[in-house]
């Protein structure tokens, strides 16, 4: 019985190693590992030869990217915002054919590969209406130009210093060093505000002093201090105060200077040092709230 037993289940076996066109006891001879290898070594070469197209051609779009933005730059009508949007587009439509032509190596014939790509447009354009949103967005962007590498931004509700504009998105970096991603689509459909491109900047700062103080000693300090600044510019005009509240407590009075754009934050900073100095010294009060406590 047990004899009957071994024999059905090698059987069943032999049944199934013919079905599936593989011999396992093959792998016990080395003229059945030779036939094997014999049989699967053409698929293991395309497959081998596939990743090394794939290898080659990311190395040459890496360096198409790099070629790209070098010449680009050179170029008089070309900045480094849009060359660096064009070797992008460049790097990726190299690696795209890097891809399909590894593709073709596997045995995939092109026409096969045209029929699949072509039924298979409709369902990726559903499911990458952002992805293809953001890269004509990003040709809007390049077209109108409404910032570029190195402005000071705010998109989308973010601000900091353009650094890569690319087909997928635009990148800032912060004041504090933290990069911001932004997908172009986002960008282009929000508010853009250019805080570089117009070339200078206004500085407005308000400084509250006491009731019984002098407004217009008060003013001149603060006009004199400003104007003595290196970054503060004469034109289009020179320092300007006015008071433009009367609050409960003080008179406040707004400062106003020009600067350059890339000065902003340090004009703003030393004039607040320096001008509450010169009141210390000058006798002008800054007030402060005070608390009364009444006992009873």
């Amino acid at each position: 019985m047990a004899q009957s037993a071994t024999d059905a289940a090698q059987g069943v076996a032999n049944t199934a190693n013919s079905a599936a066109g593989f011999d396992v006891a093959a792998l016990t001879t080395p003229e059945g590992l030779m036939g094997i290898w014999g049989t699967v070594s053409p698929y293991v070469l395309k497959l081998f030869f596939a990743l090394i197209i794939v290898w080659i051609g990311l190395q040459i779009a890496k360096w198409v990217y790099k070629l790209i933005k070098k010449q680009a730059v050179k170029a008089p009508n070309i900045d480094d915002t849009l060359a660096n949007f064009l070797a992008s587009i460049g790097k990726y439509v190299i690696t795209a054919l890097t891809f399909i032509f590894a593709i073709t190596k596997l045995g995939v014939e092109t026409a096969s590969l045209v029929a699949m790509v072509g039924a298979a447009t409709l369902a990726i354009g559903l499911a990458l209406q952002g992805t293809l949103g953001n890269i004509a967005a990003g040709v809007m962007l390049m077209l109108f130009r409404p910032y570029k590498l190195g402005d000071y931004v705010e998109v989308a509700g973010q601000e900091g210093v353009v650094d890569d504009v690319n087909i997928f998105t635009t990148n800032l970096a912060t004041i504090d060093n933290i990069k911001v991603i932004i997908a172009n689509g986002e960008a282009w459909g929000s508010t853009i505000k250019n805080f570089t491109s117009l070339g200078l900047r206004r500085v407005d700062v308000d400084y509250g002093i006491h009731y019984d103080d002098d407004i217009d000693k008060a003013i001149k300090i603060i006009n004199d201090v400003a104007g003595k600044h290196p970054d503060v510019l004469s034109e289009p005009h020179g320092p300007w105060a006015k008071v433009v509240t009367l609050n409960e407590s003080s008179v406040d009075i707004q400062s106003r200077v020009w600067c350059k754009p890339e000065h902003y934050w340090d004009v703003m900073f030393d004039l607040k040092k320096s001008i509450k100095e010169a009141f210390d010294k000058d006798g002008i009060t800054i007030p402060y709230p005070h608390s009364v406590e009444l006992d009873g």
